[in-house]
């Protein structure tokens, strides 16, 4: 029986398995992506990964690889939050391994994950929202994954919801991953703290990116400032949604990534609401909200689907 990989290459970690050909899971392997260190040591962390999955298991047929940003012909055309810019990973990895290689956009491969697997399973028309270091979104129309005339589609995080708001990694301004990604809350968490704002987050946490589980802890335990950045980053999301929602009239909207996965239960009714306040109520009726069944798993489950039904074999 042929085996299939699928990895999750992102701004903390690379994550990598090993799938057989109905999609059970037999091994998997997680790496630092140390990105912060550039593109040699990203490259390095993926191959620590794909050794490990390949050891003793010489009969993959092919590997998937889901990474944040624009794809393009197997390159990396530009991503805001790693040093992969102009890398064509497609012709990188066949090279290294003689192994059929397809890359796509982390947010497109998770969508498709949940749709093949999770929470949007069986839906015609579904929409991801995947928030994380950055804001990554994923299209299913017409029970396929859309990408758009030229394979751009889908970038719900660089959707204007405040023109006068923050710069975003992409060098526009306002756009929802500006608001709503957990750099956008890091970045508030530390300017509040510097204009003396109480919070349980210590500096020491704020070091890097903040992990989901801090922020998840300071917001149980009644820390007003974490709460009203979260609940804030909720409503943008939810207005957001609400255009989504008037635009596309989905059945499905997946809320997915660490921060969703961390406190979707807090989360979850303020999108939910603040979207039925900005769209139109007989379509905003249609359309029901789920959280991310796949969880951390949901890029790699969409990544081995796209690959092992291009490869064909």
């Amino acid at each position: 029986m042929s085996n299939w990989i699928g990895i999750d290459i992102g701004g903390t970690k690379i994550l990598g398995t090993l799938f057989d050909e109905k999609g059970n899971k037999l091994k998997t392997e997680k790496k630092s992506s140390k990105s912060s260190k550039g593109k040699e040591k990203v490259v390095e962390q993926l191959k620590k990964v794909l050794d490990s999955l390949l050891k003793e298991n010489k009969d993959v047929k092919g590997i998937g690889i889901g990474v944040p940003g624009v794809i393009k012909d197997g390159k990396i055309t530009f991503t805001p939050n790693m040093p992969l810019n102009e890398f064509n990973l497609v012709d990188f990895v066949e090279q290294e391994y003689n192994i059929k290689t397809i890359i796509e956009n982390d947010a497109n491969a998770s969508m498709y994950g949940e749709w093949k697997f999770g929470a949007a399973k069986g839906a015609k028309n579904a929409v991801g929202y995947f928030v994380g270091t950055g804001i990554g979104g994923g299209l299913i129309l017409n029970e396929s994954l859309y990408k758009g005339s030229f394979n751009f589609a889908a970038e719900i995080g660089h959707m204007n919801v405040y023109p006068e708001g923050p710069l975003c990694g992409c060098n526009l301004r306002g756009c929802l991953e500006s608001l709503s990604s957990k750099v956008a809350i890091q970045r508030e968490i530390v300017r509040k703290k510097e204009r003396g704002e109480k919070t349980i987050i210590k500096n020491s946490d704020l070091k890097g990116i903040v992990k989901s589980s801090t922020l998840k802890a300071a917001y149980d335990q009644g820390d007003d400032l974490v709460r009203g950045i979260l609940n804030d980053t909720a409503r943008y999301i939810g207005i957001n949604a609400g255009s989504i929602i008037n635009l596309l009239n989905p059945e499905v909207i997946v809320l997915g990534g660490g921060v969703m996965e961390a406190l979707g239960e807090q989360l979850m009714p303020i999108i939910v609401e603040t979207a039925k306040q900005y769209s139109i109520p007989h379509i905003f009726e249609c359309c029901e909200f789920k959280l991310s069944q796949l969880l951390d798993d949901a890029c790699l489950y969409g990544a081995f689907s796209l690959v092992k039904e291009k490869v064909g074999v």
